[in-house]
């Protein structure tokens, strides 16, 4: 069922003006993907918007070399095929190097600047924001005042060239994390949130869970999880984020747990080389060598389980994605991403999760158009 806020006259002065102050309509969908490594054999047909990762930070607000990011070609190629790219500004395990960041005001200033020089100078559309993740109150006041510097300078960019200019973050998919952002701060300053809906599940765990499920399992009994619906239900209902400014992440990968079946105890589980959790790795462990693909429809998922009953394996494929992107489109968000898009390509050149879930995503919106 698709839930349609109710928003008061205050809030809808406040995105009225912010849907000005961007430059785009808070209502356009997206298909976003996250490019990461090589940029060679890009689909660009898939995506409205493209982020490019990752523009990475040292401590003192400098940008580390990377030989492939930022890259001007990129740009080019998708402003050809009508793609919009962001440059994503650094990634898991980048914490403590955004925090000392913002502690310096000269180190800021320096960021900020040579950010806004690649974004300025390579071309890009704008900014994606993956700090992972700002939760304490010093952190917070440093997060906002630069993601402000941010909208600020990328309107006038915008501006200047006639273009709008994106602003969005990367945000946690626990409620533990995400009560750190506000609400105000984030529909003046994001033009939408990635939510990572993945990571649920992992070697963290004490049980083998799904990585990425679309509805709750009640398994083990008596301790239901978290899960992408529990996520945005959360942001949509608890912190009254609108729908259109919240995009659903889909994983192209799977976690693997050293048991013999889904929801076991992981706790003694023998240490193991577990194989590389890519769907496109996944899809040659079924179709060559003799593993098992089994459906929770609980979640909503399937597993993968090891021909020796050693390993079972929490991932999506063809049909989660499908229902994924199609719930995700009824409900009315902005739109889906996906990390990271290399990770379904296929010897041939396809995608077929990202395909099947575009397919979705279109037919989904396009039901709920107003």
């Amino acid at each position: 069922m698709s839930r349609r806020p109710v928003y008061s006259a205050a809030l809808l002065t406040v995105l009225s003006a912010a849907t000005s102050a961007l430059g785009a309509d808070a209502r356009d969908k997206v298909f976003v993907g996250y490019l990461y490594g090589s940029t060679r054999g890009v689909d660009f047909k898939l995506y409205t918007h493209l982020c490019h990762a990752f523009l990475l930070p040292d401590a003192d607000g400098g940008i580390k070399k990377n030989p492939n990011v930022p890259n001007k070609e990129l740009a080019a190629d998708a402003h050809k095929a009508g793609v919009k790219v962001l440059v994503s500004l650094g990634g898991w395990g980048f914490d403590e190097q955004f925090a000392a960041i913002v502690s310096k005001p000269e180190a800021e200033d320096r960021y900020v600047k040579a950010v806004l020089e690649a974004v300025d100078g390579f071309d890009y559309d704008g900014i994606d924001l993956d700090w992972e993740y700002p939760d304490t109150a010093k952190e917070i006041e440093g997060f906002e005042r630069l993601c402000r510097r941010f909208r600020k300078e990328l309107d006038a960019i915008g501006s200047r060239k006639g273009r709008p200019m994106f602003l969005t973050m990367a945000a946690s998919a626990n409620p533990g994390t995400l009560k750190w952002l506000g609400k105000e701060f984030l529909l003046e300053t994001m033009d939408w949130l990635n939510v990572m809906t993945y990571d649920y599940a992992g070697e963290w765990s004490d049980h083998a869970g799904h990585n990425s499920p679309l509805f709750a399992s009640t398994k083990p009994a008596g301790r239901p999880g978290l899960s992408t619906e529990k996520t945005m239900k959360y942001l949509l209902e608890q912190r009254d984020i609108p729908a259109d400014r919240l995009a659903v992440g889909i994983p192209l990968y799977g976690r693997g747990f050293a048991v013999a079946e889904p929801y076991a105890p992981t706790k003694g589980a023998p240490r193991i080389r577990m194989p590389q959790g890519n769907f496109n790795n996944l899809e040659r462990l079924r179709k060559d060598q003799g593993w098992t693909r089994t459906w929770d429809d609980e979640t909503k998922n399937p597993w993968l389980l090891s021909p020796d009953h050693k390993i079972v394996i929490g991932y999506d494929d063809a049909e989660s994605v499908r229902l994924k992107a199609d719930w995700a489109a009824k409900q009315g968000f902005r739109g889906v991403f996906f990390w990271q898009i290399g990770a379904d390509r296929m010897a041939d050149g396809s995608h077929p999760l990202q395909e099947a879930a575009r397919r979705a995503w279109d037919e989904g919106a396009e039901k709920v158009k107003p």
